[in-house]
C-alpha cells in the first residue's frame, strides 16, 4: 500500500486519546489501545490522609462529617430514615473522599456542576452513577437540614449514562442451563463447590445473603422447612421466605455426610476444622473460581448470574409479582414486573408461532381462495386466453 492510500480512519472529532493505529506491510489497518502501566498501581495506592483537625464551616469537609452522623447516613426507623446498608457506606466513603483531597477545605460551592460533570467524565458510566448517587445522597441531607436550597442542587440534570451502559451491556449475564450442567458435572454433590452454587440456585439469595447463611436460618412453618433471613441489603428490614426446594434439602444431607458443613455457616473458610464466615467478597471469587473451573468463565457469569437465571424461571413458572418479592427480597414491584413482561413477550411469541404453524399445515391458500364450481363451467373460445410461444422461456426461468 501506498503512503498515500493510508487514510487516518479515525472520525472527525474523536477525542479518544488512548485509541492508536498504524498499517501493516501488507496494507491491513491495526489499531492499539494505550494502557498505562501503573494504572493497577495507581488503583490501588492509598489516598493521601485526610486532615485530622476539625473542619471549617461550610467546606466540604465540614459537610461531609455532619452528614456521615446524620439519620440519612445511619437510619432512625422512629424518624422515617432507614439509613444506609455497610456496604453502601463503604463504597459512598471512597467516592466523596476521593475528591475531598482537591477540594475539602474549599466552601461547598465550588463543587459546581461543571467540577461534577468532569469527575464523571473522569470515571466509567457505572462509577459516575455511583458518584452522582453518592452526592445526590449528601445533598439531599442538605436540602432537608437547610443547608442548602432545593433550587441550588449542582446535580440536577446529570446523568451518567449508568442506565445505558447497563441496557447496553445487559449487566450480570444469566446463567443458562448448559452452564448449570456444566458445573454440576465438574463439582458432585458433596463438594464444597456444589453446595455453594445450590445456595445460590434453590435459595434466590443475593451474595450479601448466602456468604452468611447457615442453619440458623432454617426454621420450619406451617409444617415446611423454610429459609427464612433478613436480608443484608435492607438492613434487616427485609425477610426472605423460601420453602427448602427438595433437591437443596439433597444437596445438604450430601454435604453432611461429606462432612463440610458448619453449625454456624453452611459454607466459609476452615480454620482448625471449623467453618467459619468468609467476607461476601471473598465468597464471592471463591465461587468464581469454582465455576472458571467447570468452564463457566465469561466475565459477567457470576453469583448474581444464578439469581437472575432463577428470576427468569420464575418468571416462566407464572409467579405473580407479589410471590417473585416475597422469594426475592425485592421492595420494589419493577423488579419482577420487568422479569414477568420479558417472560410474557417470549410466551407470546411462541405460542404465536404456534398459531401460524397450525394454521400452514391445516390448509394451504388455493385451498382457502378455490373459486366456487359454478365459476368452472369453461370459457368459450373467443374469450380463451392465448400463451405466446415467446413467454415460454420467461416461465422456466
Amino acid at each position: 500500500m501506498l503512503e498515500s492510500e493510508k487514510r487516518d480512519p479515525r472520525t472527525p472529532g474523536d477525542t479518544r486519546m488512548y485509541l492508536y493505529f498504524d498499517y501493516s506491510p501488507l496494507g491491513a489497518l491495526r489499531w492499539y489501545v494505550k494502557v498505562s502501566r501503573n494504572a493497577q498501581k495507581q488503583r490501588n495506592a492509598r489516598r493521601p490522609e485526610l486532615p485530622t483537625d476539625p473542619p471549617k464551616p461550610h467546606t466540604l469537609r465540614w459537610y461531609w462529617t455532619l452528614y456521615k452522623h446524620s439519620d440519612h447516613w445511619l437510619g432512625d426507623l422512629s424518624v422515617g430514615q432507614e439509613g444506609l446498608s455497610d456496604s453502601t457506606r463503604l463504597q459512598r466513603t471512597g467516592l466523596i473522599e476521593s475528591l475531598l483531597p482537591q477540594n475539602g477545605e474549599r466552601p461547598f460551592a465550588v463543587l459546581t456542576r461543571k467540577v461534577i460533570k468532569a469527575e464523571m467524565k473522569a470515571r466509567t458510566p457505572s462509577q459516575a452513577g455511583n458518584l452522582l448517587s453518592a452526592l445526590r445522597g449528601m445533598i439531599r441531607w442538605m436540602i432537608d437540614e437547610d443547608h442548602l436550597d432545593e433550587g441550588d442542587d449542582p446535580t440536577i440534570g446529570l446523568k451518567s449514562g449508568k442506565a445505558k451502559a447497563s441496557r447496553e451491556s445487559g449487566g450480570f449475564v444469566p446463567w443458562t442451563e448448559e452452564d448449570m450442567a456444566l458445573y454440576r458435572a465438574r463439582w458432585p454433590l458433596g463438594t464444597e463447590a456444589r453446595l455453594m452454587f445450590d445456595i445460590l440456585h434453590y435459595t434466590f439469595l443475593r451474595v450479601g445473603d448466602a456468604h452468611r447463611f447457615g442453619p440458623p436460618h432454617l426454621r420450619q412453618i406451617v409444617r415446611k422447612m423454610a429459609v427464612h433471613i433478613a436480608t443484608e441489603k435492607s438492613r434487616g428490614n427485609t425477610t426472605v421466605t423460601v420453602p427448602m426446594h427438595p433437591q437443596f434439602a439433597e444437596s445438604l444431607r450430601a454435604s453432611r455426610a461429606a462432612g463440610i458443613l458448619g453449625t454456624e455457616v453452611f459454607t466459609g473458610k476452615i480454620v482448625k476444622g471449623r467453618v467459619l464466615p468468609m467476607k461476601k467478597k471473598a465468597w464471592a471469587a471463591k465461587f468464581k473460581k469454582y465455576a472458571i473451573l467447570a468452564g463457566v468463565n465469561e466475565p459477567k457469569k457470576s453469583c448474581h448470574g444464578v439469581r437472575k437465571a432463577r428470576a427468569e424461571v420464575a418468571a416462566y413458572a407464572d409467579c405473580t409479582e407479589s410471590q417473585m418479592m416475597a422469594m426475592f427480597g425485592w421492595t420494589d414491584p419493577k423488579m419482577p414486573a420487568h422479569y414477568i413482561a420479558k417472560a410474557n413477550r417470549e410466551k407470546l411469541g411462541l405460542s404465536g408461532m404456534e398459531k401460524v404453524v397450525a394454521f400452514d399445515q391445516s390448509q394451504s391458500l388455493d385451498e382457502v381462495m378455490a373459486l366456487p364450481d359454478e365459476n368452472n363451467d369453461g370459457t368459450r373460445n373467443e374469450h380463451t386466453v392465448v400463451t405466446l410461444r415467446s413467454n415460454f422461456g420467461k416461465k422456466a426461468l
